[in-house]
């Protein structure tokens, strides 16, 4: 069971505004994976978790992606933890079709672990390979457009953790208010 956005005439075109993630590389990330135009990136966790609380989203499906690598200033305790996985934690909300992808410890944390996966040199992609500097580079505010993010991204499409992230997302996206918890699990497994 395999799942991703695969009608090639949307491919680009699509906004998914029900999948939120903090910060710009994880936009970036998402756009990629997904093949899409757009998704509702919001400025941290705390506005990431308020769009999940109020306004259009909070009573509807929503999947929100944060990294895992600061202080929680948030509540999540309306959440539980689904699975997890060696960078991904997923959680549900108890009650609502919100979806909680925590990306640990950051993105930038997982995209170097992907590559040294796969023993994908980050030069190769005009990228630095130590967190430091590939922070440098995803903290800039033009970094959900980047292409040599995008490029790497594409091209850690197969390792195990992004493979992971995509096929979670697309299924989620895909089945929305039908996901079930046992089929979500075996998804995120695979």
């Amino acid at each position: 069971m395999y799942f991703t956005i695969s009608n090639p005439t949307l491919e680009m075109a699509v906004d998914l505004n029900h999948i939120i993630p903090e910060c710009y590389v994880d936009t970036n990330i998402l756009k990629t994976l997904l093949r899409v135009n757009k998704v509702n990136h919001q400025f941290g966790c705390n506005q990431v978790m308020s769009k999940l609380k109020k306004g259009k989203y909070a009573d509807s499906f929503a999947i929100a992606i944060i990294d895992d690598d600061k202080r929680k200033t948030y509540d999540c305790k309306d959440f539980w933890e689904l699975c997890r996985s060696e960078h991904l934690v997923l959680m549900k909300h108890k009650t609502k079709h919100h979806y909680l992808i925590f990306v640990y410890k950051a993105a930038e944390n997982f995209l170097l672990a992907c590559a040294r996966e796969l023993g994908l040199n980050m030069a190769d992609y005009q990228l630095p390979d130590t967190l430091e500097g590939l922070r440098k580079v995803t903290k800039d505010n033009d970094s959900d457009k980047e292409p040599r993010i995008k490029n790497l991204v594409n091209a850690l499409r197969s390792s195990s953790e992004m493979a992971r992230l995509e096929r979670t997302v697309s299924y989620l996206h895909e089945k929305q208010y039908a996901a079930t918890t046992d089929e979500l699990v075996k998804v995120f497994g695979q």
